[in-house]
């Protein structure tokens, strides 16, 4: 899958399978410092947002918190947005498909 990059920050499309309970939906990827977000499903249904922080001064402070469908689909819709502007293309009907799952 290809990954593209805003800013400081990789955007990493939704996964296909389950791994280790959870499939991820959006994942974003920050160098400077190390930091993470994820929103995934997890296999027992339900989504969650996580945050973590690798470096810096907040180091080691994680959040793991659910998200409704609402700003789920706000989220991708944004994704979609992002991917039109930077003429990601191909990417485009993987956030799609995504959003329509969790109406």
């Amino acid at each position: 899958m290809k990954d593209f990059w805003v800013a400081h920050w990789l955007h990493c499309p939704p996964e296909r399978e389950f791994v280790n309970g959870r499939r991820v939906i959006l994942k974003h990827l920050c160098f400077g410092p190390a930091e993470s977000r994820v929103w995934f499903a997890a296999e027992e249904g339900g989504c969650w947002y996580e945050e973590r922080t690798l470096e810096g001064v907040q180091a080691g402070e994680s959040l793991l918190e659910p998200v409704g469908r609402e700003e789920l689909q706000r989220l991708l819709s944004g994704e979609v947005a992002l991917c039109r502007r930077l003429r990601q293309e191909e990417l485009i009907p993987l956030f799609q498909e995504e959003k329509e799952r969790w109406r």
